[in-house]
Formats: structure tokens, sequence, C-alpha cells
């Protein structure tokens, strides 16, 4: 637990350069990844032939990511002056299989994946391309080219970030405000706070001293000669202080509250022969450790309570499908054609089912408690949308799904429904949740699905909870609610 993101990223490089797993928000952005960067380094060089330090970055990682048996300042230097063209024709003498011709020619996403295909990015499944995948198909649909996305990118890259499942067992890290409501079993926190740091702060002075005329405010840097200005000034400087220590003392009660078993804090021995400085957090500890008779000043390690476990301890089972290959081959390779007309599914078993899932599903959408079902139904029923010969089934159906144990208390009279309401995410993209219930600020997301069961399925419920999480809202339960002849209801 840290108090600024920066500390945050030290920490995370030496833990990652020491091989131990980490989970942050700064190390699961999309542009942290070397993989995201070599395409987004492709684009740039495509668009952009003459910007020889982005090609030096390409050809830097294809020499390690290719093997490349020469000496890497010879490998870069036979290629840094080639144009597109012949440079992607040297580089098939390693592997490659990229085609300038071919690539022009293809939709925006697809060219993307030929990327990946070209360089032989990656064969098993890598959650940074799948996401950046997902961003990529997000901003085709706005007709986007290649220097619209990389204006995108420029813009939203220290937001774009992959959604870890909660179960992943890793050390996570995150600032102290982020922490705010969470508990965890082990808590680190290194840290030792100046209480009374600010960055360039300033405040407004009023009521000046006649020698200030004509000036009636002025703002002036926040710092000890305030105190000899004029009476308003030692005051503000003394409010602004206890402003201070009340919030930094607040963060530190934060910090200290999160752990269930064990708190482990690391600071600075803040010492000297005047005594601790009380201004930081290490001088506030050391001051508890002498009033309670503790302190030695040969002592650098102490330690309280008992070391026994109070909870059980439970295996951690993710419940999130895992991919293992990187599926992505060229539609063209498997004789696929695309059908104009979706009358080519009339009359078939598989349409009939399409229809009748959409059905529930919107019928759902205006279910706020079971009173509500038989009201819908005599809506759909009047507006000939469905017959009265299959209201029974419908009805039924639907009852199933309401009065389902896992569910029945997300449809009472005592909860906040939000049905397919849109929310707008950190990065601009625009998600619609089937069913979001809200009791004490604690949020249950619901979706209805058709079919079979998808990994898919369970990103989209990953992706609804971790935009709702950026709201501040904690996350009850996440369900996929698959409707069939019987309602089967998975958590995420």
């Amino acid at each position: 637990m840290v108090r600024k993101k920066s500390d945050g990223i030290a920490i995370a490089n030496y833990l990652s350069e020491n091989s131990v797993p980490i989970v942050s928000s700064e190390t699961l952005l999309l542009k942290s990844n070397t993989k995201v960067s070599f395409i987004i380094d492709i684009l740039q060089v495509l668009q952009h032939p003459t910007d020889k330090e982005t090609l030096t970055n390409v050809l830097y990682f294809l020499h390690s990511h290719l093997k490349v048996q020469d000496k890497k300042h010879t490998f870069i230097a036979e290629h840094i002056n080639l144009s597109n063209h012949n440079l992607f024709e040297s580089l098939a003498s390693y592997s490659t299989s990229f085609n300038l011709n071919d690539f022009n020619l293809l939709p925006f996403y697809e060219k993307i994946e030929n990327i990946i295909r070209g360089f032989h990015l990656t064969i098993s499944s890598d959650a940074y391309l799948q996401f950046f995948l997902d961003v990529v198909l997000e901003q085709q649909r706005n007709d986007t080219d290649i220097q619209s996305f990389l204006d995108y990118w420029d813009r939203k890259k220290d937001n774009l970030s992959i959604v870890a499942p909660e179960s992943t067992n890793a050390v996570q890290i995150m600032t102290i405000h982020k922490s705010k409501g969470l508990e965890f079993p082990v808590v680190i926190f290194p840290c030792d706070l100046d209480i009374y740091q600010q960055i360039n702060p300033k405040v407004w002075l009023n009521k000046l001293p006649e020698s200030y005329n004509p000036f009636n405010e002025l703002l002036l840097p926040f710092n000890k000669d305030l105190n000899f200005i004029s009476e308003k000034g030692k005051e503000i400087y003394e409010q602004q202080r206890q402003e201070l220590e009340l919030d930094n003392l607040n963060l530190l009660y934060v910090a200290l509250t999160r752990p269930v078993e064990q708190l482990h804090i690391i600071t600075d021995k803040r010492i000297s022969k005047t005594g601790e400085n009380t201004n930081y957090y290490s001088g506030i500890f050391i001051n508890y450790l002498k009033k309670t008779g503790l302190w030695n000043d040969n002592d650098l390690i102490y330690i309280f309570g008992s070391n026994e476990r109070i909870s059980k301890v439970e295996a951690l089972e993710s419940k999130a499908k895992m991919q293992d290959h990187f599926i992505s081959s060229p539609w063209q390779d498997h004789n696929i054609y695309m059908l104009a007309s979706a009358s080519k599914l009339w009359d078939t078993k598989q349409e009939e089912a399409i229809q009748y899932g959409n059905l529930i599903h919107e019928m759902m959408s205006k279910i706020r408690t079971a009173s509500d079902i038989s009201d819908v139904l005599d809506e759909y029923t009047s507006q000939g949308i469905i017959q009265k010969k299959d209201t029974s089934l419908i009805k039924e159906t639907m009852t199933k799904i309401v009065k389902h144990p896992v569910l029945e208390e997300f449809f009472s009279e005592d909860v906040a429904v939000f049905s397919e309401r849109e929310i707008v995410t950190i990065d601009n993209q625009i998600i619609i949740p089937d069913r979001l219930v809200i009791k004490n600020n604690n949020a249950t997301i619901i979706d209805y699905k058709t079919g079979k069961a998808s990994s898919q399925h369970h990103q989209q419920v990953l992706k609804y909870a971790n935009a709702l999480k950026e709201m501040n809202l904690q996350i009850h339960k996440k369900l996929l609610v698959y409707i069939d002849e019987e309602i089967l209801v998975e958590e995420v």
C-alpha cells in the first residue's frame, strides 16, 4: 500500500525484477506491455516513415523477439535506413510474414491481427493483446484509420488496462485512497510521509495591513512567513496545518486498518539528538514506542500481537475461463462466406431460439419485481408481439428467473434497479449491463445470455465490474443468467 502512484511503480519494478507476480493499476495498463507497444510503433512507422526514433524501437524489439544472431548494433544499422517496403522484405529472412501490400488492403481490425500473425507475437493466450484487440474493435466501429487510432491511443493510453480476475495469485499494489473500504489478509505499508508536505502551496490572504495598499488580497506562498504578516496570516497558517494533519492522519488510519491478519510497516529511523520528528509518520511510530516503554536505540524491528492465524485458509479458485491458445487466422483461410440476409435463418430451430432468447431478454428489462410479470405480459400481448397461446410458457420462464434461489433477493422491493442503463467508462466507452441492482452502495451485476457459456461472457461482466469500481461502488456479485428450458445462474 503506497501513498503515491510513483511509489507504486518503483515497488512494482523492484518486485518484477525479482520474479514476484504483481497486480497493480499501473502494471495492468496496456501501454506497459512490450508487444502492445511494438504494434503501436509499427503503426507509427507505417504512418510516418521518416520517424527513425520509433523505427529504432521496432528493430530493438525484433532483435530480441526474433532471436537474431547478429549483434544488435549491426542488425539495427542494416535496417534503419531502408524504406518500409524494403524493410519488411528484409525482415522476411528472419521468418516474419508481413506483406505491406496485403496489409494496406485490410480493414483496420484485421490490420492489427495481421501484425500479430506476421511477427509471431504470440501463440498462447495473451491478456494484453486480447484487451488491446477489444480496444481496436471498439474504435473500428467509429470508422477509424491508422492516424485516428494513434491519436486516440495518445489520449487514452494512461487509462486503458486489462481486467484481472480477483483471485489472481499475486501481490496487489494500490494507493491508500483506492484501498478505502477494502480489506486484505496481509498489508505491507512502506511509507514515511511528511504530514505537512505540499507541492508549491499558495493561499489567498485578505485583511492586509495598510502598508499593502492599494491591494485588498494577495496570493502568497504557504509557509511560516505567513505568521509574521498579520493575525489573519497566522490564522490561515494554523488552520491549513490543522487540515493537513487531519487529512494525513486519516490516511494513516485507513492504511493501518486494512489488514485482517498481518500488518508490516517499513519506515525510516528518523531520529536525531533532539528526538524524533513527529512531522513524519516514522516520528509518530517512534513516539508511540517511547511512550509505551518499548523503544530501544539499537532495535530496528518491533513485533506486536500473536502470530497465530485467526481466519481459515481458503483455497482461491478462479472462476474465469482460461484460454490456452491465442486464436487468430484470416477468415479467408476457412472458406467462410458472409450472408447478407438474415432470411437464411428463417424457419429454422436456430432462428426460433435466437428470437425467443431476445424476446425474454427484452421483457426482463421491464421487470423490477415479480408483480410486474403479468403487466409486461399483457403489454406485449395487447401489442401483438406475443400470442396468447405462448403467454403461459413465457410467464413460466420469467417466473423461474425472478424466483430463482440465487436471484430472488435482487427482485425485491427494497433494492434500486437500473435496467439496460448506459454507463460511460473512464476511456469513453459505453457499456450497458442488463440489470444493475444496488443496495447500501453494494452493486450486483446481472447479465442475461442464451446459448452456451463462453469466456467472453465472463470478460464482459468483469469489464462492467471494473467500470463500477471506478464509480466507487462495491461489487457484491457478478451473475450470468443463461436462459433455456432450465435457468442456469453462474457467478463470475
